[in-house]
């Protein structure tokens, strides 16, 4: 940090330098898979878990708050915490495998009790009062609510199903449906960064050489969002795709497609904010999913 920087971020770089950064995190994961025979095609199971997770670089060592926030490119400014502990999730998963001769159901309904779970809080009790060093230098860059990486509790819940069904002749449908919900345990607020629920449908002819695809991905409404992070609700989508292949001959595959067929604009909840002050999106929003996409790929197997 040389002298031209002004004085508020040197003094934060000198306290981070004259701080304890040392330590260690021991991490433990374990899993126990029960599961019963394969009977009539039906299989139960059942999974309990134990997994760990160390905090990232920039959340254990961002002294600076700045954007940098370890992927979620949401044009908040975070801080790390030296004191930040690894997060700890009990998980507990049910559910069945069947395949008859014409459909497959895979259901798995799951709950996951996170303690230490990381995500970020206000810097302080007084939001939107620049009273710290770290929130007069979060306001230099335009934002007096910094987000401070911390420790909190969560719970996330919800169901993942896949199933197919195989028609009379060529057709097939093949579908897959996902759920979450993440809550705070700690205080009465959504976790942030939740997927929305979405279903998505694939209807196939297959013949001997080729095979066609039409697939609709339904994603719904999200507006189970953090109040604590500023969260953005996002309206629901469907995006229409296509696509196929030809085997030309033993070991040599064409495929071909086209992605959001009808090149519907929406958002997706899980991306990133636009932080540039020039373009089409206005600053601040979430960037656009991918527009109508073309593809073309040639697979040779030996």
């Amino acid at each position: 940090m040389g002298p031209a920087l002004p004085l508020e971020p040197r003094n934060l770089a000198a306290a981070f330098n004259n701080a304890e950064r040392s330590g260690d995190d021991v991490t433990l994961d374990a899993v126990a898979r029960i599961w019963t025979p394969q009977a009539d095609g039906l299989s139960w199971r059942l999974t309990l878990a134990r997994k760990q997770q160390a905090p990232g670089y920039v959340q254990r060592f961002g002294w600076m708050p700045t954007n940098a926030s370890g992927g979620l490119a949401d044009g908040n400014i975070y801080v790390g915490d030296l004191t930040l502990e690894p997060e700890t999730a009990w998980i507990a998963e049910v559910g069945f495998d069947y395949a008859g001769a014409k459909a497959n159901l895979r259901p798995t309904l799951y709950v996951r009790q996170v303690d230490d779970y990381i995500q970020g809080t206000p810097y302080d009790g007084t939001v939107g009062v620049a009273d710290t060093p770290v929130e007069r230098v979060a306001a230099m860059s335009g934002d007096v609510t910094p987000l401070r990486w911390a420790n909190v509790d969560a719970r996330l819940y919800g169901v993942d199903l896949d199933a197919g069904y195989d028609f009379e002749g060529p057709l097939r449908l093949d579908g897959v449906l996902n759920y979450v919900r993440g809550e705070r345990r700690d205080i009465d607020d959504n976790l942030y960064r939740v997927a929305a629920p979405n279903l998505t449908l694939g209807l196939t002819w297959e013949a001997e050489a080729w095979a066609a695809t039409l697939e609709g991905r339904a994603v719904a409404k999200q507006d189970q969002i953090s109040a604590t992070n500023s969260e953005q609700a996002t309206d629901g989508h469907v995006v229409l795709s296509a696509h196929g292949h030809w085997d030309v001959r033993p070991g040599v595959r064409l495929a071909v497609g086209v992605e959001n067929l009808l090149d519907e604009v929406y958002q997706d909840h899980l991306a990133g904010y636009n932080r540039n002050g020039f373009g089409d999106v206005p600053l601040g929003q979430r960037t656009p999913g991918p527009g109508r996409g073309v593809f073309l790929r040639l697979s040779v197997a030996r």
